[in-house]
């Protein structure tokens, strides 16, 4: 048994070098998107033919539907789906696929999961409540809302975190109180540069200078954060009132304070556009403690008329950070929607260069200009004729991130298969096909869960639960948009907030027991009739019955009670330390892009004696014992590899599996499962 398992495990690293020939045929896409996928392989010919080069063969029905899969929803198809697309007739059913795929959730859930890096969000920040962040990028996503709009809002967002509609404020939010940070991350992210040299001295390797970057920071000057302190600004009258409330009902009085301090944390002002050079200022152009005004990087537009207050200087007295930022007397000119714009706008080449060299890595592996954040203008990309074409193609997409992507996977390149070889010079790769890559650690436990639950592509429910609005119900009673006074906060004390929570959070649990104890009734009955079958020797209703509960357990844990068991993008963000995603790179959101797919000792303990072994391998009521348990005895070995790697196994495995299942199909089951599970060719992207 060791020796086939060890002969199946070479086999299997093998076959990542397997060559997949299939006819050369043009997919059909939308017009619109079909003439950029044209085009992006002439350039890509283009290129390989001024290099020396061809392009790689395309790869057969097998790898595409688990790539595009991986691709575009993050996790490897289930086995009705890959059934569907391999026995489909149509012509254009690579075509079809794509445009399926990029319609339903699974793409959020994939997208959110790079947004949610890029932008290191958190479902929780210091005190900070980050839900409504996370959900106003799902909905973003959902709605296809267009990409620049997207980042307008992210940058123009004002209001509190407990406001539904204020989700976008989550973004200044990551960097509360810090502009200068948050300034150098918008460009680093949106216009792919790098300024944070510049905030203590002239750019070493670039053109920036000190006075540069702050002149970028004044955009988003006078920008005011609120945090709670809603109390520190009543008179002295009310304060002294709240004080002794506090002593008489010192619990009703924190719990009020809690909550006043979640729902008024915020951001508001539009701008002023003006700027102070830091103390110990050290550029060549500027004073420190000079106040400045806003001027955009590469053209220098002023974009606002910002007025310099009279008199607002002091050399001399020292200022601790924040009241350094501050300009008495400075008003608000709407600078952060003239940056917004700006930033935005389709005649900024650099911010429809960077997305759409960002999309290029997602679907390829590599981007055209690597790395993707540290774009000057010496920059050059490994095929300078297609990014041009890519960034104005964007534009002429109207920055719509679904077209542009359905324009690359529906392309020739894309379908390619992919580069095995390491790439020694990524500024002169032609794109013979996409780059051969590890999955990412959502992709990893996405696909895992796919094993395990079935319907895993939903938008987890509940994550505004009822104890939020039972929040809601009490800031709309007290009406705090008129103020907060300590009448108010004295009745927001007395709400018995408390209790409704406490309320609302057992008739939840109320109906999750309720649920949960009329399946596992249903489970207790089937148990009863399943060892009267074993008693009686009665195989086939065994096995009937055997999938009877296999599905009835696999819908149950997919519920509420087991919320852990659920698609990466619906766990907390990120997830805890020594959760799988992290144990197999998973970012911890705290630098832009800090995810990885470096392997470790660890991540070979997780998937031998771990999740597989626990949730897949020895559990009988997983989608993939469901499969197994549908098949005739004969096709379990092909079900399992269809399953899991999205294609048939070839005579050799099929020969060592079938004498293994023969001897003893349940140490086979489980041996199968665990190698395939572990081999290269389920671990990459093939």
């Amino acid at each position: 048994m060791k020796y086939s398992i060890i002969a199946l495990i070479i086999a299997s690293f093998c076959l990542v070098s397997r060559t997949d020939v299939m006819a050369e045929t043009r997919p059909k896409a939308e017009p619109k998107t079909a003439s950029i996928s044209n085009t992006i392989d002439e350039l890509v010919e283009a290129k390989l033919a001024d290099i020396g080069e061809k392009r790689n063969p395309m790869i057969d029905d097998e790898v595409f539907v688990r790539r595009i899969y991986l691709d575009v929803i993050g996790r490897i198809p289930t086995l009705d789906e890959t059934q569907t697309f391999l026995n489909s007739k149509s012509k254009n059913k690579r075509t079809e696929l794509i445009d399926e795929l990029l319609k339903s959730y699974g793409h959020v859930s994939r997208q959110f999961n790079y947004w949610a890096d890029v932008l290191r969000v958190l479902s929780r920040n210091n005190r900070v409540y980050g839900q409504t962040y996370i959900d106003f990028i799902k909905d973003s996503l959902e709605q296809n809302q267009p990409y620049d709009e997207f980042v307008r809002q992210l940058l123009t967002a004002e209001g509190t975190m407990f406001e539904e509609d204020a989700g976008a404020i989550g973004y200044y939010l990551r960097d509360i109180n810090m502009p200068e940070d948050n300034m150098s991350n918008t460009v680093r992210v949106f216009l792919g540069t790098r300024l944070e040299c510049a905030q203590c001295h002239d750019h070493p390797f670039d053109v920036w200078t000190q006075r540069d970057y702050f002149e970028m920071v004044a955009f988003t000057g006078g920008m005011k954060f609120t945090s709670g302190d809603i109390i520190k600004n009543l008179d002295r009258n009310d304060r002294q009132e709240l004080r002794e409330f506090g002593k008489r009902e010192p619990e009703k009085f924190a719990r009020s304070k809690r909550l006043l301090r979640a729902i008024s944390t915020g951001v508001f002002g539009s701008g002023t556009g003006l700027a102070r050079l830091p103390e110990g200022f050290m550029g060549s152009d500027g004073e420190e403690d000079e106040i400045i005004t806003g001027k955009t990087m590469f053209d220098r537009q002023e974009l606002v008329d910002a007025e310099i207050p009279n008199s607002n200087r002091s050399k001399k007295k020292k200022r601790n950070k924040r009241r350094q930022q501050s300009i008495p007397g400075a008003k608000d000119v709407g600078s952060r929607e003239a940056y917004a714009q700006w930033l935005t706008s389709p005649e900024n080449p650099r911010f429809s260069t960077t997305i759409a060299n960002r999309l290029w890595k997602q679907a390829m592996g590599l981007a055209l200009i690597e790395p993707v954040d540290t774009i000057d203008d010496s920059t050059v990309a490994s095929n300078e004729a297609l990014m041009d074409y890519l960034s104005d193609a964007m534009v002429e997409l109207e920055f719509d991130r679904k077209a542009f992507l359905r324009a690359i996977y529906n392309s020739r390149t894309y379908q390619s298969q992919a580069t095995r070889d390491d790439i020694k010079d990524v500024t002169t790769y032609g794109f013979n096909g996409p780059v051969l890559r590890r999955m990412s650690a959502e992709q990893l436990w996405d696909s895992l869960i796919a094993l395990a639950l079935p319907d895993v592509d939903q938008r987890a429910k509940g994550n505004f639960g009822p104890i939020d609005k039972a929040r809601y119900a009490m800031i709309e009673e007290l009406d705090l948009d008129e103020g907060v006074s300590v009448e108010k906060i004295i009745k927001l004390a007395n709400m018995e907030g408390e209790d409704r929570k406490k309320k609302a959070r057992e008739e939840f649990a109320k109906s999750l027991k309720k649920s949960h104890k009329k399946a596992m009734a249903e489970v207790k009955s089937i148990n009863k009739d399943l060892t009267k079958a074993r008693s009686s020797g009665n195989a086939q209703m065994v096995k009937q019955l055997m999938l009877k509960r296999a599905k009835k357990m696999s819908a149950l844990k997919s519920g509420k009670k087991y919320r852990n068991l659920k698609r990466a993008s619906e766990l907390r963000s990120p997830a805890p330390t020594g959760h799988f995603l992290r144990e197999f790179g998973q970012s911890d959101r705290v630098q832009i892009e800090n995810s990885n797919t470096e392997p470790a000792v660890t991540q070979v303990l997780s998937m031998m004696n771990g999740f597989i072994e626990k949730n897949i391998a020895q559990d009988q009521n997983t989608v993939l014992m469901s499969n197994v348990l549908e098949a005739k005895p004969k096709d379990v070995i092909e079900v399992i590899y269809l399953t899991m790697l999205s294609r048939r196994p070839t005579k050799y495995e099929l020969k060592i599996w079938s004498s293994d299942f023969q001897k003893a199909p349940k140490v086979a089951y489980t041996d199968l499962i665990w190698m395939l599970a572990n081999s290269n060719e389920f671990i990459f992207v093939r």
